[in-house]
């Protein structure tokens, strides 16, 4: 009678093993869900210069994906669903690349100059930015360090050897005049033409109503890319100026004299009243034939 009591014993306790295994095994996927979603957060922080300015509009991406936004007004970011340990890439036009590692906590970066890529960038006629050696269109740039370095009262005459294809050339004497310019001879039938003139984005009517000391920068656009996107005005070609802005900081103020000195060469000595008459008196004892006025009337003080 003992043997069947202990079968049924062994069986109840091999189910009871059993079950408690199958409890145990349903149990782990739930605690990995739960881990792997509290290592996904967002990703804050600040991005600013090296003088503590914040950087407006700089691109902060997770490596390797397209998971990113860019600053705001103040700077500020924020990156939503960014695992920890991901690697955070700062970039932003005339700062070097900077790559941080995210822990979760909060970051503040700080951009530092590269002075060597800046003149690998042009600005396009459309107002953005893009790397020189992508682009396909035929760019001239002139930085406005070029005006320090001469004497200059046109902007146009700073062109002059600085740009290849771009000839300026004086055709009048008189202070202030504008210099005439041609971008690659020209395209008019007798190879004229002056080309369009963009300030800031606005269409302005020549270079000479422009302050030198004024200008950031001149983008030259020698070719016919430039028609495409300002139509037939464009047909000479296009020099794009950007104007100096504010920067927030310490201010500065910057003197700069220029002493000049304006004379004739040949200077003229003019007769008075006295003189003139003296001459006159002159003219007519030794010409051999004396002209009547063509009105016929003598004045008394010619023989006087």
């Amino acid at each position: 009678m003992l043997k069947p009591f202990k079968s049924v014993s062994m069986l109840m306790t091999l189910t009871g093993l059993i079950s408690t295994g199958s409890a145990y095994a349903l149990a782990t996927p739930e605690v990995d869900a739960v881990d792997h979603i509290t290592q996904q957060s967002t990703c804050t922080g600040v991005v600013k210069d090296a003088s503590g300015e914040t950087v407006i509009g700089a691109s902060v991406v997770v490596k390797g994906t397209t998971n990113g936004t860019i600053t705001g007004l103040d700077g500020d970011f924020s990156i939503p669903n960014v695992q920890k340990g991901a690697i955070i890439e700062i970039s932003f036009v005339g700062y070097a690349t900077q790559e941080v590692k995210w822990n979760g906590q909060a970051l503040n970066i700080i951009l530092k100059d590269d002075t060597q890529t800046l003149d690998e960038v042009v600005v396009l006629a459309y107002g953005g930015k893009q790397l020189r050696s992508k682009v396909t269109n035929s760019i001239g740039k002139v930085e406005g360090d070029v005006m320090k370095n001469g004497l200059f009262s046109n902007p146009a005459q700073a062109l002059s050897g600085a740009v290849s294809g771009v000839r300026v050339m004086q055709t009048s004497g008189d202070p202030g005049a504008t210099p005439t310019i041609i971008l690659r001879g020209g395209t008019d039938y007798n190879g004229s033409g002056s080309p369009l003139v963009i300030v800031d984005g606005q269409v302005r009517g020549s270079l000479s109503d422009i302050n030198p000391e004024d200008i950031a920068s001149m983008e030259v656009m020698k070719d016919a890319g430039a028609t495409a996107i300002y139509g037939a005005r464009a047909n000479n070609g296009v020099i794009l100026v950007t104007t100096k802005r504010g920067k927030e900081g310490k201010g500065q103020v910057n003197v700069k004299a220029k002493v000049g000195l304006n004379y004739y060469n040949n200077p003229y000595n003019f007769m008075n009243a006295g003189d003139y008459i003296y001459w006159m008196r002159k003219a007519y004892q030794t010409a051999s034939q004396v002209y009547k006025d063509s009105n016929g009337n003598w004045a008394g003080w010619q023989n006087s």
